[in-house]
């Protein structure tokens, strides 16, 4: 007895460690479970979480574990546990990738233009009508002039949407000199051939244009030493904001506008209109240095040039944005480096119930004017 039992122990022992196969005798030689079905699934344990660091037991989750969520408050689906928390399973649509038509008259190259002999990387952008929602693998690649083409897998917008291309290689050819790619079901496997159509590219520069906005009261700021209420707006790059502000103790109406690098000293030229009640200005200037990064500047309130003014008083280009009634402004600068290729355009509204009511602690309680409001919108145009 003690003989046999000892020799199933072995035989369990050495079965333990080995692969299993379900409804097969043969599992797969990569895998430790292999189960075998023509009519059925695998069914996960079936868990309501409750967040997405929920821990199941007392054990800590295992890395790759793997659940299905009943959805009663995160999404229903499958989750696996990333050592952190529990990351859902895409839930896309199976069904098939399709798209009512591809406009490759707009086909964007980024960057847009490219030199013989040198290395290139970046994409070709083709924009798409009447996506389903599908998900879609690269198709074979192309090379045309040097460059190579492949589509990038990706999924479907439902709607309008963009196929996006990776391009790499040695051009044989420099812009403004085009390269034509026949886009077919070869490089894109889901389009018709009726969908078929030519996207030609890197004959003329483009440029990538990003808005910011912002909508609110004034609020008060101290930097520089004194106290000023403001709002202000970040360029999307981040190299310069702008603000309307007016000095704590000074009228709504005697509210101007600043400037600042925030990356260190540069020189911009610039261009200004602005609108008032009864009449509009223009201004510019080549040469306006913000000596300084992180600095609050004007130009004396000069329609053009003038001195590089800071403090309490400063203002760029017209002073008093809100005089009398609200102004419409605009500011376009760029910055007087050869190799940089960024354009910034801002456009600035202000306004309150009286141009004459003092901007202080009665009117701003808890430093927030909350009866002005401040309006600032900045395009930045980059050229690719």
């Amino acid at each position: 007895m003690k003989i046999k039992f000892q020799f199933f122990a072995l035989f369990l022992s050495c079965n333990i460690f080995a692969q299993v196969g379900i409804n097969t005798s043969n599992p797969d030689p990569s895998s430790i479970l292999d189960i075998v079905s023509t009519n059925k699934g695998v069914l996960a344990p079936r868990i309501n979480l409750t967040s997405t660091t929920l821990q199941l037991g007392t054990a800590v989750n295992a890395v790759g574990l793997l659940i299905y969520n009943n959805g009663v408050i995160l999404p229903a689906g499958y989750y696996f546990w990333n050592g952190s928390e529990w990351r859902n399973i895409d839930n896309s649509t199976a069904v098939a990738p399709g798209v009512t038509s591809l406009n490759c008259s707009a086909a964007n190259l980024s960057p847009s233009n490219y030199t013989a002999g040198v290395p290139y990387n970046g994409y070709l952008k083709i924009p798409y009508t009447g996506g389903n929602g599908g998900k879609y693998q690269p198709g074979s690649s192309v090379t045309v002039n040097g460059l190579t083409f492949i589509l990038r897998a990706d999924k479907l917008e439902y709607g309008d949407g963009e196929l996006v291309f990776a391009v790499s290689g040695t051009p044989t050819v420099s812009s403004p000199a085009i390269t034509s790619v026949n886009i077919n079901s070869s490089l894109v496997p889901f389009i018709t051939s009726a969908q078929n159509c030519t996207a030609t590219v890197g004959g003329e520069d483009r440029a990538d244009i990003k808005e910011i906005a912002v909508l609110g009261p004034l609020k008060l700021n101290t930097e520089g030493g004194y106290a000023n209420y403001q709002q202000y707006l970040t360029t999307p790059d981040g190299e310069f904001s702008i603000r309307v502000r007016t000095p704590q103790g000074s009228t709504f109406g005697a509210a101007d506008i600043e400037i600042r690098s925030n990356n260190g000293p540069k020189t911009i030229m610039w261009n200004y209109h602005t609108e008032w009640r009864d009449d509009e200005y223009n201004g510019a200037g080549n040469s306006f240095a913000l000596s300084a990064g992180n600095t609050w500047y004007g130009n004396g309130g000069s329609a053009t040039g003038g001195a590089v003014s800071t403090g309490p008083l400063s203002a760029w280009g017209d002073p008093d944005v809100y005089y009398f009634a609200p102004e419409h402004r605009r500011y376009t600068w760029t910055t007087t480096n050869n190799a940089d290729k960024t354009m910034y355009e801002a456009v600035i509204m202000m306004g309150a119930p009286s141009y004459s009511i003092d901007a202080d602690v009665t009117t701003c309680p808890a430093g927030t004017c909350t009866s002005a409001k401040a309006y600032i919108i900045i395009k930045q145009v980059k050229a690719l």
